[in-house]
């Protein structure tokens, strides 16, 4: 009787001991992650919005929770400015694909309701299918596109509503669009409304 017991205690005491370790190198990793995302997610929004804006800021926190109250993946939303005036918004947006969570980049003009472009963040997809989306020429798609409403998926994306499909990568490009669509509703919605205002 008393072996088990033993046996018990020591298992606990690794367990613990193992939890925080785990706890202790998350601690440490997670800023550096949040950190680099962070960083990504500005050198995207500078690649998408180009020579249209000079300044990101981010977006009022208490207005922000108040869209992800309603817009649970809205990971974050920023102020495009140039000159100090504002010209449209960076939103961050979480959907998941083949692999799992991805995070994706949208940025739209307020000037004719106009998509600046599409920048991935973060994603899990098959390298060669979905990690297309990583390309030029996917995120080429998505220039001077209408974001006046809802955005499809097309293999010949002429339209003003149209972005590329990826042959052979179907649920990336519909969690992809998923997102878009997620992101330009609160754009249209909530950040025009909002008459530009940080």
């Amino acid at each position: 009787m008393k072996e088990p017991i033993k046996f018990g205690v020591i298992l606990l005491i690794f367990c613990a001991i193992s939890a925080g370790l785990l706890a202790y190198v998350n601690g440490i990793t997670e800023p550096k992650i949040k950190q680099m995302e962070f960083e990504q997610t500005m050198k995207s929004y500078q690649a998408i919005f180009g020579e249209a804006a000079d300044d990101f800021e981010e977006y009022d926190k208490a207005k922000l929770e108040e869209i992800q109250a309603n817009y649970p993946d809205i990971q974050n939303v920023f102020v495009a400015k140039k000159g100090g005036e504002v010209v449209g918004y960076g939103i961050n947006v979480n959907t998941n694909g083949f692999g799992g969570s991805m995070t994706n980049a949208i940025g739209i003009l307020l000037d004719g309701d106009k998509l600046a472009g599409f920048r991935n963040i973060t994603n899990q997809e098959t390298k060669g299918f979905g990690t297309h989306i990583e390309g030029e020429d996917y995120t080429s798609s998505y220039n001077g596109k209408s974001a006046a409403g809802p955005v499809e998926y097309a293999k010949d994306p002429s339209g003003e509503n149209q972005v590329m499909w990826i042959s052979g990568a179907t649920v990336t490009s519909k969690a992809v669009v998923k997102g878009d669509n997620i992101a330009i509703e609160v754009y249209n919605q909530v950040l025009k409304a909002d008459g530009g205002a940080n």
